[in-house]
Parts: C-alpha cells; sequence; structure tokens
C-alpha cells in the first residue's frame, strides 16, 4: 500500500511538473509608445500598429494582467531612471570638480597677470625716481611706489 501511494504522488508531481512546464510561458514584452501627436502608451501589440513609435520594450512577466504588466514595467523603468540619474549625479559631480579646477586655474593667472602689472608698474615708477625731478613729484612717485608695494602685499604677489 505504500509503495502504490509512493508511486501515486510521484506520478502526480511528474504530471504537475510537466504541466507546469508546459504552462510555463517565457517572459512577455510591452511597449511604451510615442504618439505623433506627443501622447505616451503602453501597448502589448507593436506600436506601429497603432501609429506610433517606440519609445521603450519592457520584459514583463506572462500570464498576468495587462495592467500588472505596465506596473511592473514602469517599476523596472523607476529602477533604470534612478540608477541613471546615479550615473549623472557621479557624472556632474566631476563636472563640478572639473569646473571648479578651470575656475581656480583662471583665478590664478588673474592673480599672476595682476601681479606682473603691478611689478610693471613699480619698475616703470622707479625709474621715474632716478630722473632730475622737483621735490613735489618725486614724493608723489614715492607715494605711488608705496601704494604698488601695498596693493601687491594685500594680494600676496611675491
Amino acid at each position: 500500500m505504500a509503495f502504490r501511494c509512493r508511486a501515486a504522488w510521484a506520478l502526480l508531481g511528474w504530471v504537475l511538473l510537466f504541466h507546469g512546464a508546459a504552462e510555463a510561458e517565457p517572459p512577455g514584452q510591452i511597449y511604451r509608445c510615442r504618439a505623433y501627436g506627443g501622447g505616451q502608451f503602453w501597448s502589448s501589440e507593436h506600436c506601429q500598429q497603432h501609429g506610433a513609435l517606440i519609445e521603450r520594450i519592457e520584459s514583463v512577466p506572462a500570464g498576468m494582467s495587462f495592467e500588472r504588466q505596465v506596473k511592473v514595467a514602469e517599476q523596472g523603468a523607476g529602477r533604470a531612471a534612478k540608477a541613471v540619474v546615479a550615473g549623472d549625479s557621479r557624472r556632474s559631480e566631476q563636472a563640478v570638480i572639473e569646473r571648479e579646477a578651470k575656475a581656480q586655474a583662471r583665478e590664478q593667472a588673474r592673480q599672476q597677470a595682476r601681479c606682473a602689472k603691478w611689478q610693471a608698474e613699480l619698475e616703470r615708477q622707479q625709474s621715474f625716481s632716478r630722473q632730475k625731478l622737483t621735490a613735489r613729484r618725486q614724493e608723489f612717485i614715492r607715494n605711488k611706489q608705496q601704494a604698488l608695494r601695498q596693493q601687491r602685499e594685500q594680494a600676496g604677489c611675491r
């Protein structure tokens, strides 16, 4: 009797397994379509049959209602969008770092140009001071040189 029960259960198991395998459908596909007028919709048929363009194709489990397949597809699209946003944020962080580095390089170049300009003006004023000038003009040049030195010092020029 025990042998018959086991055999019956085994036979029943094989039948269910075979029947389940026969009913197991490959994953289905649904299409995200874009109408020429600009609207978007999901379809289980190719978008071309509706006179629209394919925006996206999603693989969904077969054997469930179309509404459920749409929900599954939208959830998958949400995860994909989050992954894209995460990738974009990494790229945007890199872009911010590059922009900051370029801005810093430009600022350093401006600073060097200002320092060079002040140094050239200081040298020009020194050459004037060696000439034979009135005491008033000599004092004016000395004050101008002092102001240029202060500007250079405040700006951090060497």
